[in-house]
Order: C-alpha cells, then structure tokens, then sequence
C-alpha cells in the first residue's frame, strides 16, 4: 500500500445509575471519537497525501510533492475536529510565493478508523493564503502493533544510503553528501503503527552544510504487511534560520 505513494472505533456502554427515592443521575456523555490513525486522500490540487495522526493528535501530513504540514488536531462534541499547524517545503524548494514556510488550521469531522473530512486554511510566511477541503480515508495498517524489534533492521533510500535501526538506535551516512545522521525511534503506543523519529545531521559538506546540527522530529510507520517488501514511511521537520524544511523518507527493507 505505502509503496504505490512513493510514491477507535471505541465503544462504551452507558452506565444509568439509580438512586433510592426516586433519584437518579444522568448517563455521561459518550466520548469523543480518535483521529489516531493512517490516512490516505487527494488534495484540490490533485496531489496525493498521507496523514499520520497518533492518538493524542499529533500529526504530521505528507504531500506527494514533498511538502508536509504538522500539528495538533482536538475532538469535541463527539465528532467535530479543530487544528493547528505549520507547513514546510523539501530543501531547496518554496511554496508559490517563494515562502518556506507558513501556518494554517484545520476544521471538519471523523468517523472514526474511517473518513476525516474538513477544511484547511493556510497562508504562508509571505501571506499567500489558500483555502479549500480535504477529505481522508483510514488505512488499516494503523491497527498493526509496534516494537523496537520490528523496526529494527537495515532499509535504503532512493539514493542507496542505507539507514540502520538497531533497538531504537538510528544511524545512516551518505558517501555523497557525506552526511552522518545519529538519531533515534521510539514507539508511542504498541497497539498502534506510529512511532516517533528524532535525528540530527553532522558532517555534511556543500550546500547540505546548513544541516549540520539541525535536530530534526516526526512521525513514522512500517508497512510490513507483504514480507519481505517493507518501508518505513517517515516524515521529519525542522527550521534552518528563517527557513522551514520537510524531509519524507521512504525506506525499502534490505
């Protein structure tokens, strides 16, 4: 499935309780549903995105083009969503008015581990400002669980860097660019496909330079559902200066 982008349902029964005389108390009201989850869509410009949502809400969007939206989203009323969140273009790129960055929020409503619908509002460091829906659908890997040991291993890139996962431990060095990274994975909750991405550059030379101790932080999630192809599917942020940066890595099992 995460391949072809490279690109709860809680219950709970209602407790009445009555109290003698003809006294009683009111049930409480049901909770609210969770925007936890993988979700997959189309954006109005007809790019494809994958929404890493964890079950506190944090979230992490990543746009087929490279750009990635990250924040937090809150549930209330059951079913209604409100969000926060900043965008940042790959390296190298910017949004159509020459900005790298940019702030926005998210209103609409869930179904639960089904359809995320609502409207997103953003406008750039540059004022550009766009509006317009956004509809997502879960994708069931979310439901997998999570472990150090599953994501563990060795996994490369596109461009043949091989990153190693060991017990947590991240480390990758490209010959090219020669940039070390030294980093971590951590599970947020095993019962779910999400984890969380810490990393920071060294090394580098050239125009990568600029990333030389920049930490970078994000969300990530292994599709091993069709052994031996596995990817990690991670996307990770950071400001450099006045520049905002968004890194999508998808890594096939070595």
């Amino acid at each position: 499935m995460m391949r072809r982008f490279a690109i709860l349902c809680l219950t709970a029964g209602l407790m009445v309780g009555c109290g003698g005389g003809g006294g009683g108390s009111n049930p409480p009201p049901p909770p609210n549903k969770s925007v936890g989850g993988i979700w997959t869509g189309v954006t109005p410009d007809g790019l494809q995105v994958i929404g890493l949502i964890t079950e506190a809400g944090q979230f992490h969007f990543l746009q087929e083009d490279g750009v990635q939206y990250f924040g937090t989203m809150t549930v209330s009323n059951q079913t209604s969503i409100s969000g926060t969140f900043t965008g940042y273009t790959p390296i190298g790129t910017s949004f159509p008015d020459g900005a790298t960055r940019g702030s926005g929020t998210f209103t609409g409503t869930v179904t639960e581990r089904a359809v995320l619908t609502g409207t997103t509002d953003f406008t750039s460091a540059n004022g550009g400002h766009t509006v317009g829906p956004l509809t997502l659908h879960y994708e069931s890997l979310y439901d997998r669980d999570s472990s150090l040991a599953m994501i563990s291993g060795n996994f490369e890139d596109v461009d043949g860097v091989v990153v190693n996962i060991n017990n947590g431990v991240v480390f990758a060095q490209d010959a090219v660019t020669h940039c070390v990274i030294n980093g971590s994975v951590s599970v947020i909750d095993t019962q779910f496909n999400a984890y969380r991405v810490q990393y920071t550059y060294s090394s580098c030379i050239g125009s990568d330079a600029i990333l030389n101790g920049v930490n970078f932080d994000g969300l990530a999630t292994l599709d091993n559902t069709s052994p031996p192809d596995e990817y990690i599917v991670a996307g990770v942020t950071a400001q450099v200066g006045n520049v905002g940066v968004s890194i999508i890595h998808v890594l096939l099992r070595t």
